[in-house]
């Protein structure tokens, strides 16, 4: 049976809600520029989608950053130096990814396309290179599980903080993901952020993004 990690585990799942984010976006800015424009319906859920994209991964990287990293080196070797130079280039792009939103209501997503073509090109080796690097077996070795799991709170709260909107934020965290990665994603999370917040309370809020979501 393969060795398990909460703080692996959450960095996988991350890294999969933001590729699924990279792919809708870029698919969906193709379909725009086909159809040379999106519909009336979709101009504001995809200004919301693609901002939250850019919101989430400025979080997970600053968290990577200031508190992964730092814990990781005391027994992981990685290029840790070139990963945080991977991370101000891509909050580069992602910058340029803001400045393009813009675009989205005018009907205008060459701009916005390109970014996030730069985008995909930097984010596919470098998360390679964290996947290679951070693995279940070697958190085992290096520290017990239950300094495992207050990392993996520590992380989650990190992130949240700079994530965006969380009526934004946790619904793109969410319903980015299915099947078993949703389910365990969602475990830590409090009864009423599952099954109040999100689903009810929040879901004005984040509804417009409805088409670029996997089902709810």
């Amino acid at each position: 049976m393969p060795e398990t990690s909460p703080v692996i585990d959450g960095l996988l799942m991350i890294h999969k809600i933001i590729s699924r984010g990279i792919n809708i976006s870029i698919r969906k800015c193709d379909d725009y520029i086909a159809g040379k424009s999106a519909p009336a319906n979709e101009a504001k859920g995809f200004t919301l989608y693609v901002s939250t994209l850019k919101s989430v991964t400025h979080a997970h990287h600053l968290s990577e950053d200031e508190v992964a990293f730092p814990y990781f080196k005391e027994f992981i070797e990685a290029p840790y130096i070139n990963l945080s130079q991977d991370h101000q280039t891509i909050s580069n792009v992602l910058v340029r990814m803001e400045q393009a939103l813009p675009g989205i209501s005018s009907g205008d997503f060459v701009k916005l396309r390109e970014v996030l073509g730069d985008f995909e090109k930097l984010w596919v080796p470098h998360i390679k290179i964290e996947e290679e690097h951070f693995i279940a077996e070697k958190m085992k070795a290096g520290t017990t599980m239950k300094d495992q799991v207050g990392l993996a709170q520590r992380l989650a709260r990190h992130g949240s903080k700079n994530a965006g909107p969380g009526p934004l934020a946790v619904p793109f965290f969410f319903y980015n993901l299915e099947g078993g990665d949703r389910e365990a994603f969602m475990r830590p999370f409090p009864f009423i952020v599952k099954k109040v917040l999100v689903p009810v309370l929040w879901k004005g809020q984040w509804k417009p993004m409805t088409p670029f979501l996997m089902k709810q």
